[in-house]
């Protein structure tokens, strides 16, 4: 069983936040920190939903190494279709017990996400894989919420055109 060199990044977010963006731009902050091939639900839970989707996202760019030159929140698209190495499901499962205890968030929400542009090309360079053609970089999140605190850890890993078919 191969190995994956992971990247791993953690956040913390006031969901009020993200409220007060929507109440002053709505849709068009929706979609500028959502993608298109993402389903973001509307009315009381849309700000929710949002607020996790903006947390996953900053836990991402943190995994990355920040917002690299050419940097969308649409490089990350929360997707069904993306399937994650189980080891890396793994580590991410074994970091929970830690992080629960730090922030007394439980992270009960999960979901896989597609990685693409230049914060794929910037988590190829951190993870090694610079350069190599059909390598793709996929996500895995978990999240969890308490009071106005979203708290939201993922992991980065690449994995080939073999092995994603």
């Amino acid at each position: 069983m191969r190995q994956h060199p992971v990247l791993f990044g953690v956040d913390v977010l006031d969901r009020r936040r993200v409220a007060a963006a929507l109440d002053r731009n709505g849709a068009v902050y929706t979609r500028q920190v959502t993608a298109a091939d993402e389903h973001t639900p509307t009315g009381e839970e849309e700000s929710l939903a949002v607020a996790a989707g903006v947390a996953v996202k900053e836990s991402f760019v943190k995994a990355v190494g920040g917002r690299p030159p050419g940097f969308s929140w649409h490089d990350f698209a929360a997707r069904e279709d993306v399937e994650v190495p189980d080891a890396a499901g793994r580590l991410l499962a074994d970091a929970l017990p830690s992080l629960a205890e730090a922030t007394d968030v439980m992270l009960t929400e999960s979901r896989a996400y597609a990685v693409r542009g230049a914060s794929r090309v910037a988590a190829l360079a951190r993870l090694g894989a610079a350069g190599h053609d059909g390598t793709s970089v996929v996500g895995a999140a978990r999240w969890g919420r308490r009071h106005h605190v979203i708290v939201a850890l993922a992991i980065l890993v690449t994995i080939s055109e073999k092995e994603s078919s």
